[in-house]
């Protein structure tokens, strides 16, 4: 994996990928309107009923989707840096809104749902499964759960905010009374 003492290294380099995956940006891009913003849509045309359909609920759906465009042209951005060996900030930012719109979408699915969206009818006993980062449609219910694992994976969204503070912003770190002090060193509690 690395060298002994690298380890902060590697580390760094393993977060740093996760981020990237986690934020879109790990494998090809995704199509326009896919992902979560295509289970908001789709609950809005086959679901949701009259009522639940105002301007405001109409708004925030439009909304949502800008947000989920743009992280998708961020995540295009990112690619073709890294492609060119000019990565950059991109994929802490992509990974830091992947989670808050991610979050974001399943809650409004849940609320477009009404009660349908917290009731799950089936009370069959089944193994959890793996529905990746958005999941099938159809999965609101839990992806609104799911979802709020968005924000630890890769680096917590406090930790994701921290380094665009500091390495992208140039903002002044948290003071640490640790930070010069070996791992072994640090005092704990």
């Amino acid at each position: 994996i690395g060298e002994v003492g690298e380890g902060w290294r590697v580390a760094m380099t393993t977060l740093s990928n996760e981020r990237t995956t986690i934020g879109g940006g790990g494998g090809g891009v995704p199509k326009r309107g896919s992902g979560a913003i295509a289970e908001a849509l789709r609950i809005w045309n086959e679901e949701a009923s009259e009522a639940d359909k105002t301007a405001v609920a109409r708004d925030e759906l439009v909304k949502l989707w800008v947000r989920s465009e743009v992280l998708r042209l961020t995540n295009i951005r990112a690619s073709q840096n890294r492609k060119a060996g000019n990565p950059g900030p991109e994929g802490s930012i992509a990974k830091l809104e992947f989670a808050k719109v991610n979050m974001d979408i399943y809650e409004y699915c849940v609320d477009l749902l009404g009660m349908a969206g917290v009731v799950d009818y089936s009370y069959e006993m089944r193994r959890a499964d793996n529905l990746g980062l958005t999941g099938p449609p159809g999965s609101s219910r839990k992806m609104f759960l799911r979802a709020r694992a968005n924000s630890i994976e890769g680096g917590t969204s406090e930790i994701q905010r921290n380094i665009i503070g500091e390495r992208v912003l140039g903002l002044a770190g948290e003071p640490r009374n640790d930070k010069d002090v070996a791992w072994i060193d640090v005092p704990r509690s």
